[in-house]
């Protein structure tokens, strides 16, 4: 099934049902074995959406259990993370040597060398415990209650979801630390995907907000990859990579994440330029239309069906 609210579905019916489904697929990636790097990163992908779920109906959870049912899927995503972040790791490498000019290419040639010896050791990831932990997750969240169950209480989720995306923007460009930058990254991804929960009200204005931002978290992403390249240069033993390559290759890092956050900023004044409140009430306005033609043009076709019926009885008679 979609990751999808449905318009003629109760929202507990339908958060509940969306849940559900992200838990089962993530445990189906755990418990597979032949490709482990793209099975755990789909299932971290498919926690993720979980937790955007629980931060869209997190006024009608209440704040107690949001906080925890957000917890538990976030350990498990860090239990499995180890194994993705040094697929991640050499993928970086390879991309910044691409992307290198000759001076700097011997320099990341040494670092790959010393950052691959440091990776070779990792252990494999826990399955049989993430997965003891899914199965729970999958009981207690059939359980849960949103109060009231209605759309306004997602339109409250919306309204604080985009008041941090606004907020973690500004915050970004103001500081213009490598934490900001993946904190914003965290909000653009929950925007996209509270998009694509909603997006069978009106799929062609949802899927053009989706693509937008969907692309802002790619930049993003790159951005906190190379962060992260940057701080593991920065820890290596003295003696693994010679100062002047340090240097370098930190220096060219910053280079390409300055190119990355200039691309990144006309995509977050694309999605993030509305007042949060006013954000909401146009989705929840788009939700509420939608929903009312939904019923209107079921009500039309039976009718239509209807005098169809009448007329073919009518022609029989004849």
């Amino acid at each position: 099934m979609a990751f999808r609210f449905k318009l003629d579905e109760p929202i507990e019916k339908g958060f509940r049902r969306i849940g559900a489904e992200q838990i089962e697929r993530a445990r189906r990636q755990v418990m597979a074995a032949s490709d482990p790097v793209s099975e755990i990163h789909e299932a971290r992908k498919c926690l993720k959406r979980t937790r955007a779920l629980l931060r869209l109906a997190r006024e009608g959870l209440g704040e107690q259990i949001f906080q925890t049912e957000n917890a538990r899927f976030r350990t498990i995503s860090a239990q499995l993370a180890p194994a993705r972040d040094d697929h991640v790791m050499r993928e970086t490498i390879l991309k910044l040597a691409a992307d290198a000019p000759a001076h700097v290419q011997p320099a990341i040639q040494r670092l790959k060398v010393a950052i691959l010896a440091d990776l070779a050791d990792q252990p494999a990831p826990d399955r049989s415990g993430a997965l003891t932990q899914l199965d729970r997750a999958l009981n207690r969240f059939r359980r849960l209650k949103i109060e009231p169950d209605d759309f306004h209480t997602l339109e409250r989720g919306l309204e604080r979801s985009y008041r941090r995306g606004v907020r973690l923007f500004a915050v970004a460009y103001h500081d213009q630390g490598d934490e900001s930058f993946h904190d914003w990254r965290k909000g653009a991804q929950s925007y996209w995907r509270h998009m694509a929960l909603l997006s069978r009200a009106w799929p062609e204005h949802f899927d053009a907000g989706v693509g937008v931002a969907r692309e802002l978290s790619q930049i993003l992403g790159n951005d906190h990859d190379l962060a992260i390249l940057k701080l593991r240069v920065g820890s290596l033993a003295p003696d693994a990579l010679a100062a002047n390559d340090r240097t370098a290759i930190e220096r060219f890092i910053c280079e390409r994440q300055e190119l990355l956050r200039r691309a990144a900023r006309p995509r977050g004044d694309m999605i993030f330029s509305e007042r949060p409140k006013a954000f909401a009430r146009r989705i929840g306005a788009i939700w509420s239309a939608a929903a009312a033609r939904s019923h209107a043009d079921e009500a039309l076709d039976a009718a239509h069906r209807g005098t169809e019926k009448v007329t073919l009885e009518a022609l029989a008679g004849e």
